[in-house]
């Protein structure tokens, strides 16, 4: 059902996810600096060097005529208090910038440290990324969980799993008990898509009460608790841990039609962070798909 290249591709992309983003955060890291270091040295030679003039003659006086040019050209420099005036302002500047620059390279290689290495006391990394399926206010930290099926666990990537749209009637509605070629059951009553328009299997439900060290690729690696029918987040909020690239939604057919062969795959792949196309006939729910780097031990 799922070609062979999609599978490796998607492997290599999400499986070991964790190595992919940290070479993104680890670029993005040694950008910052090198743009910081040419900035500051840029500043280091304009600092050394007076502002540009230009030499002429002015039409009443046969004197020669000195006219600044550049960025303070307008200041009056004829004084010793104007140039250390314009010397501080010169520096505030080029500090000012420097510090925005010098700080977000640290933001990165501080989110790059969590993201790879950051191990809280109680939690054991995983060997393989698992993925989990929640729904939540996304600008909340904690919230309820009102239903057995707002939060579940896919301990393996479904993805290279799936089944495309064009091949659902091949590969799934044609075969004994709707097995899928990787060994899933799929229900058509239930059933689940993701965002290059592969048919996957449903999560798990419910997730379990514990910890999880979770993720969603960008600046923020922290523990999500599940206790009590209620979730919550030591940092950020529950839209700083969602992977946008990944996207799902759960299908359930209300009326006439509502299956896969509705589904139209022009709509795929579907933009990082946007709803997941409407199917119809069919009630939709989107949900987050969180990174799981870790879970308690």
């Amino acid at each position: 059902g799922t070609h062979p290249l999609y599978k490796l591709n998607r492997e290599k992309e999400i499986d070991v996810g964790h190595i992919m983003w940290s070479k993104k955060l680890k670029v993005s890291c040694y950008a910052l600096l090198l743009i910081s270091d040419i900035v500051v040295n840029s500043f280091i030679i304009h600092h050394r060097h007076q502002v540009g003039i230009t030499i002429g003659r002015s039409n009443s006086h046969h004197d020669t005529v000195v006219e600044k040019t550049g960025l303070f050209a307008n200041n009056n420099d004829d004084g010793n208090d104007n140039k250390q005036r314009d010397a501080a302002r010169r520096e505030f500047v080029y500090n000012g910038i420097g510090a925005v620059l010098l700080g977000a390279s640290g933001l990165s290689t501080y989110s790059l440290y969590k993201y790879n290495f950051y191990t809280p006391p109680g939690i054991q990394r995983l060997p393989r990324t698992q993925f989990i399926a929640a729904l939540g206010d996304p600008k909340a930290s904690e919230g309820p969980i009102v239903s057995k099926d707002s939060w579940g666990l896919w301990n393996v990537d479904p993805g290279p799993r799936g089944v495309f749209l064009r091949d659902y009637e091949k590969d799934i509605l044609q075969k004994d008990k709707m097995i899928a070629p990787a060994g899933w059951t799929f229900d058509p009553n239930n059933w689940w898509l993701e965002e290059h328009g592969l048919i996957m299997e449903s999560p798990d439900f419910p997730l379990q009460d514990g910890k999880y060290l979770v993720t969603g690729g960008r600046t923020v690696t922290t523990i999500l608790t599940i206790l009590d029918n209620k979730w919550k987040l030591d940092e950020g909020t529950l839209y700083d841990i969602t992977h946008l690239p990944c996207r799902s939604a759960k299908y359930q057919p209300n009326g006439d039609g509502g299956s896969p062969v509705s589904a139209n795959p022009k709509d795929f792949p579907v933009t990082p962070g946007a709803v997941m196309p409407s199917v119809p006939g069919a009630k939709q729910q989107d949900y987050a798909v969180l990174f799981v780097l870790g879970k308690t031990v």
